[in-house]
């Protein structure tokens, strides 16, 4: 079976509902799917799309929660060649109405939770013509809104006509988390898209036939996506949560008979803080997919858990282009190595190869095209395609700067050392942020930490803030942490402002999304210096 002849991974779902129609494939909150009753969902909202005007290359905007219509309406857009534009669930007011126009989709598909939020931005949205909307909602819908279960009833069960088989076709428009600024529509191609889910199943999630799979995090994001699809390359299954409970993640997991999980760190962190149970060894989990394992806690979990931790790289943007271990087990702190899709070089700042050992800027080219994304989406314009309104994301040479630092360790493993964006000049300096959150965690009240660059007293250079949640029930006193952390770190890297707050802002991925910490400034901020109070002003 083959994923990237340009028929894309309509393809493969036809294939494997005809070799294991009856076998259950999805598990979701709100209904349980066999492969045959994926398909057939998909051929109906497909076909009640095209009713709508749809077709090839149009793109469908979802705002869902993790649920049947979330993935009907992205294999739907697979049988019909449109192109599926998750949009993320937590967005509202502008940062919402600013992703959907820039897509510029004239349809989307809304759970109805989450459609009072659309509807207050809809008129800042002037080519959304239809929304479809899943669940009951008590708020008045105008004329131009329609219910998911009629869309799904006009449809027809049989298969849309066969796509033509076209490598660069558009397939999804991914944006990215904006951990570091505005989200940038990623635009994937039906080749880059099936590629990815080949591999996905292939290297990172290698189910064997019939076993299962877990996944609590946003199908909006592409590691639940990747998970889903891997499930469906090899034979698999796959639950998929409404989100993350501590309290009840290794009940789920046993009742989904799950051989596997994908994370992001703070899960892990979040697990390794339960108390030991006498059962926590009685799990069927033999691996745990991700990024950003934390060090500090991967051979405990591994050893209390019985699993293996498989920690990645990839970016929204890089698709199947990840690194990947070389063996297990995988020595806490990599990200292994480089796939055999792409090459790779690590940086310094003027763009020259840096040494083992030291920290560099990740770049990377691919060995063919289309197995990463075509480039970022500019806004709509009248009559505007995805594929006509694009930007190279390539320099002259053919490489893609990640923007993620790492380093090469001697073993030809790498480890990541955060985002060039995370990166803080000072006194001349580049200072890794994760080395002062890092120290930062060391104090029994913190809990979280970020640590960002922001500009003051109209110098050039900046000054470091460090950002603090305290424990449940803790608190923590900025002048005792400060001096903690001139104990642990050398004087240019100890913070001069601390700010403790209630919250972190993350992405529906836990990752916190720093640019927002840096506009915030330090009005809200202890000031190391003498003189300073807690939210004063500079002078």
């Amino acid at each position: 079976m083959t994923a990237d002849d340009g028929t894309g991974v309509r393809a493969v779902l036809e294939r494997q509902a005809a070799r294991l129609g009856p076998r259950p494939f999805l598990a979701l909150p709100d209904a349980t799917l066999t492969y045959a009753e994926t398909d057939e969902l998909a051929n109906r909202v497909a076909d009640g799309l095209a009713l709508s005007g749809l077709g090839p290359g149009d793109i469908v905007m979802a705002r869902c929660t993790n649920s049947v219509p979330m993935v009907a309406t992205w294999f739907a857009c697979m049988k019909l060649g449109a192109v599926f534009m998750p949009v993320n669930s937590l967005l509202s007011g502008e940062p919402l109405r600013r992703v959907m126009a820039h897509a510029g989709g004239t349809t989307a598909v809304c759970s109805a939770e989450l459609y009072p939020a659309l509807a207050e931005v809809r008129a800042g949205l002037p080519r959304l013509r239809q929304v479809v909307v899943a669940g009951a909602t008590s708020q008045d819908q105008p004329p131009d809104t329609l219910r998911w279960d009629a869309l799904v009833e006009r449809g027809s069960p049989a298969p849309p006509p066969p796509l033509a088989p076209d490598p660069a076709a558009p397939a999804k428009l991914m944006y990215t988390s904006g951990t570091t600024g505005t989200p940038k529509g990623a635009l994937w191609s039906r080749t880059c898209e099936a590629t990815w889910a080949r591999s996905y199943g292939d290297e990172l999630v290698p189910l064997a036939e019939g076993e299962a799979a877990f996944c609590c995090l946003p199908l909006a994001h592409a590691t639940c996506q990747g998970t889903t699809l891997a499930a469906l390359w090899r034979g698999g299954r796959i639950t998929v949560e409404a989100g993350f409970n501590p309290y009840g993640f290794w009940r789920r997991l046993r009742e989904a008979e799950a051989g596997m999980f994908t994370f992001v760190g703070t899960i892990l962190s979040v697990l390794a803080r339960r108390p030991r149970q006498d059962d926590d060894l009685d799990n069927p989990v033999r691996r745990a997919l991700g990024s950003g394992a934390p060090r500090e806690v991967w051979a405990e979990l591994e050893e209390r858990f019985g699993l293996r931790i498989v920690d990645v790289w990839g970016q929204t943007e890089t698709a199947s282009c990840w690194t990947l271990p070389s063996r297990l087990p995988q020595r806490p702190g990599t990200i292994g190595r480089p796939s055999e899709r792409f090459e790779a070089r690590i940086v310094d700042e003027d763009g020259v190869d840096v040494a083992d050992g030291m920290r560099g800027e990740l770049w990377i080219r691919p060995r063919r095209p289309h197995v990463m994304f075509e480039g970022y989406l500019v806004e709509a314009g009248p009559g505007a395609t995805p594929t006509g309104r694009v930007v190279p994301p390539w320099d002259d040479e053919g490489w893609y700067h990640s923007g993620d630092l790492v380093v090469q360790e001697t073993d030809g493993e790498l480890a990541f050392a955060g985002r060039r964006r995370d990166a803080i000049r000072r006194r001349g300096e580049m200072i890794a942020a994760g080395d002062i959150e890092e120290a930062a965690l060391t104090h029994p009240e913190v809990f979280e930490a970020a640590a960002v660059g922001v500009a003051v007293d109209g110098g050039a250079d900046e000054e470091i803030k460090l950002c603090v949640v305290a424990r449940p029930g803790a608190r923590v006193d900025p002048p005792a942490l400060h001096e903690l952390l001139r104990r642990l770190l050398p004087k240019f890297m100890v913070p001069r402002y601390i700010e403790v707050r209630d919250s972190l802002p993350k992405t529906p991925t836990t990752r916190v999304q720093k640019y927002l910490l840096r506009e915030e400034a330090v009005a809200a901020a202890w000031d190391a210096r003498p003189g300073r109070r807690l939210g004063a002003p500079a002078d």
